[in-house]
């Protein structure tokens, strides 16, 4: 069985002073200890819960929501299939249903659709990686729901887009209003697009968060 990570790009993991939200501090990793003088060596880490490869649960946008730790943890594994919409995007973009068309018919009830922009390959401190990814927006978000998603993933800084609430919440609040979980900053190995595998992207047992860190890790199905 072939596995893969998803998780951030490989030169690019979660670093010190790494890509991040705009709006949110940088990731800080401060060597406390170190093995020449202290004996061992250990880091203390800063960093928003929504940094890196994360994923996103009810209470991200709704205070009555579900939080990380009362999540299932199925709600995190499930098989998906890995949506290429390279060539139907530009920066900046909303992904609505002319560009999904008809790639849900690809998709199988309690699939996670993961939308493979091209952007994870662009993983910098970078405008066009920080403020100009395309992003899903609110009719898109609803036809994969009709879809009967079980979540839905995007290798972009996040599945909404830069600019303002109008831009970021609609898909947020369709798919996570219905249960659905998001996967956001993947890294998607080029082996994998208009694949079907089996994809685990288990989060950092946080009580009481909206999101957490993830490695994600794709299962080649026989």
């Amino acid at each position: 069985t072939e596995i893969y990570t998803l998780s951030l790009h490989d030169a690019l993991p979660i670093s010190h002073g790494g890509p991040a939200w705009a709006e949110y501090e940088p990731p800080v990793i401060t060597r406390n200890y170190r093995r020449s003088a202290e004996g061992f060596n250990a880091e203390t880490v800063t960093l928003n819960t929504h940094t890196g490869t994360h994923v996103d649960v009810p209470f991200h946008f709704d205070d009555a929501g579900l939080t990380i730790e009362a999540m299932p943890l199925e709600a995190f594994a499930a098989p998906a299939v890995f949506l290429d919409l390279r060539a139907r995007l530009t920066a900046g973009q909303a992904i609505g249903p002319e560009q999904l068309e008809p790639l849900p018919e690809l998709l199988q009830a309690g699939d996670i659709a993961v939308l493979v922009t091209g952007w994870g390959e662009r993983r910098a401190v970078s405008e066009e990686f920080l403020k100009g990814w395309p992003y899903l927006d609110g009719d898109g978000a609803e036809l994969l729901l009709e879809a009967e998603v079980s979540g839905v993933g995007i290798d972009a800084l996040s599945i909404g887009g830069w600019g303002g609430p109008e831009k970021g919440q609609p898909c947020h609040t369709t798919l996570l209003g219905a249960g659905r979980v998001i996967i956001e900053d993947l890294r998607i190995p080029a082996e994998l697009l208009g694949r079907r595998c089996f994809l685990t992207a288990f989060p950092i047992l946080l009580e009481g968060c909206g999101g957490a860190w993830a490695r994600a890790v794709a299962w080649e199905l026989e």
